[in-house]
C-alpha cells in the first residue's frame, strides 16, 4: 500500500516537473520571437447593447464632429461654420503618417529572418551589421534588424569587414 501511494506520488510530481517545463519553453520561445509574455487571458466586459467598442466607429464620428458651443444642449450645432473633417481626409492622413515599423530604429527579427522593411541584420554580441549581398549575409543569425546603414551605425554597430 505504501508502495502504491509512493508511485503515484512520484507520478504526479513527474507531471508537475513536465507541465512547469512545456510552460517554460513556451515563454522562451515567446521571447525569443518578440511576443509579450504569456499570460492569463485578458477578459473584457460585455458591450451594452447598441454600445460601439472604442476605438471603433464611434471614436470616428467624434474626430469628425466639431463640439456644440458651450452650454448648448447635447446635438446642437458646431459652434463655427468651418467645414467638418471628411472620412477619407482622416483616411489620407493615416495613410502619410510612419508606420511603426517605420517609427523603429530597428525590430526583432521573425523565425532568425529580418522583415523587407529592415534588410539589415545585426549581431549585439559582436556589434556587427551585414547587408544584403555581403559574404556572410545568408550565414549570419539576426538579433536586430535595421532599415539601413545609418540607422545600425547610430546604435553602435559597425560594417562588417568584405562586404
Amino acid at each position: 500500500m505504501l508502495r502504491r501511494w509512493f508511485r503515484r506520488l512520484t507520478r504526479l510530481a513527474l507531471l508537475t516537473v513536465a507541465v512547469g517545463a512545456v510552460i517554460g519553453l513556451r515563454q522562451l520561445a515567446a521571447r525569443r520571437h518578440g511576443a509579450p509574455e504569456l499570460g492569463p487571458p485578458t477578459t473584457w466586459p460585455p458591450l451594452a447593447r447598441g454600445e460601439e467598442p472604442v476605438g471603433a466607429v464611434g471614436d470616428l464620428a467624434a474626430a469628425t464632429t466639431p463640439p456644440p458651443p458651450p452650454g448648448a444642449p447635447p446635438g446642437a450645432p458646431p459652434a463655427s461654420d468651418e467645414p467638418v473633417a471628411a472620412v477619407g481626409d482622416l483616411v489620407a492622413e493615416a495613410a502619410a503618417a510612419p508606420s511603426p515599423m517605420e517609427r523603429q530604429a530597428w525590430v526583432a527579427p521573425v523565425d532568425g529572418a529580418c522583415p523587407v522593411s529592415h534588410p539589415i541584420k545585426a549581431n549585439a554580441n559582436s556589434r556587427i551589421y551585414h547587408q544584403p549581398g555581403g559574404r556572410f549575409y545568408d550565414r549570419t543569425q539576426a538579433e536586430r534588424c535595421y532599415a539601413d546603414a545609418a540607422a545600425a551605425e547610430a546604435d553602435g554597430y559597425r560594417a562588417a569587414k568584405g562586404s
